[in-house]
């Protein structure tokens, strides 16, 4: 068992659609704290409800502790 935390910078985007259909990808970056990569992962579906319009693009560590 691993009790050591780490820092995951995380960079994701949204697909939105709008009432006329039209899309627009929003694209953000969080700071998660985590044991490891799938957690962070299991966080951002949670996160964002299972929602099919999320795309991990990048999972960073930043530091451990």
């Amino acid at each position: 068992m691993n009790n050591w935390e780490t820092e995951f910078e995380v960079k994701y985007s949204l697909t939105l659609t709008d009432d006329l259909s039209r899309q627009e990808v929003k694209t953000e970056t969080l700071i998660i704290e985590a044991s490891s990569k799938s957690e962070v992962i299991n966080i951002m579906k949670h996160r964002f409800q299972y929602s099919e319009n999320l795309h991990i693009d990048e999972i960073k560590e930043l530091w451990k502790y």
